[in-house]
């Protein structure tokens, strides 16, 4: 079945980021460097729509990846309170991004400008598939630490409120994000201002 765009946007998933390493299992038992796509789920795509749905409701013990199913959704039928947001995957598909195949979709994050400064977000939802999460030799790792550097790439800061899961929280910290103030889950990375010489 061909699903077409609705929009007149000609193309489906905007590539945003190309070549972001994630770690892929060899038959020799070690994580080597694959190079998989950072893209933007275009709302007005009927394929993206149902490629990001596909994905993740086929993913077992999934947090938010159907969170930012939804927000794909609301902002397709036009929501006002979703104007602003951008849900992004993380993908192994390699080209075509038009038609993007559920089955290679690693990860996705939701995410919205903080207080309508382009440069600055607010991380509502990072969801990697589960099946490669916590598990000893899966077929990919990395997926949440690529996401988050290909956010890095995007903008200046970065703010979220993470689980109180001491995996989740530690995941955080390996990258880059403070707990500011202490205790309360609020997580926040600036780019280094050298960075930006």
């Amino acid at each position: 079945m061909k699903i077409a765009c609705n929009s007149n946007t000609p193309f489906g998933a905007k590539l945003i980021r190309d070549k972001v390493n994630v770690g892929r299992y060899g038959n020799d038992g070690r994580y080597h460097d694959f190079e998989s796509n950072f893209v933007e789920i275009q709302p007005e795509c009927d394929n993206d729509v149902e490629a990001l749905k596909n994905a993740v409701k086929y993913w077992e013990n999934d947090k938010f990846g159907m969170n930012a199913c939804y927000v794909v959704q609301a902002a397709k039928n036009g929501s006002k309170y979703y104007v602003n947001h951008k849900v992004y995957a993380l993908t192994a598909q390699q080209d075509k991004f038009e038609i993007l195949n559920p089955d290679e979709i690693l990860g996705v994050v939701h995410v919205v400008p903080l207080g309508g400064r382009s440069k600055e977000l607010f991380v509502e939802h990072v969801q990697a598939n589960p099946n490669y999460l916590n598990k000893i030799n899966t077929k990919y790792a990395g997926i949440g630490t690529a996401m988050i550097n290909s956010l890095k790439e995007l903008c200046n800061m970065m703010t979220l409120f993470s689980s109180k899961e001491k995996s989740v929280r530690d995941f955080y910290a390996k990258n880059g994000f403070c707990e500011y103030p202490p205790n309360t889950n609020a997580y926040t990375w600036i780019k280094d201002i050298f960075d930006r010489f």
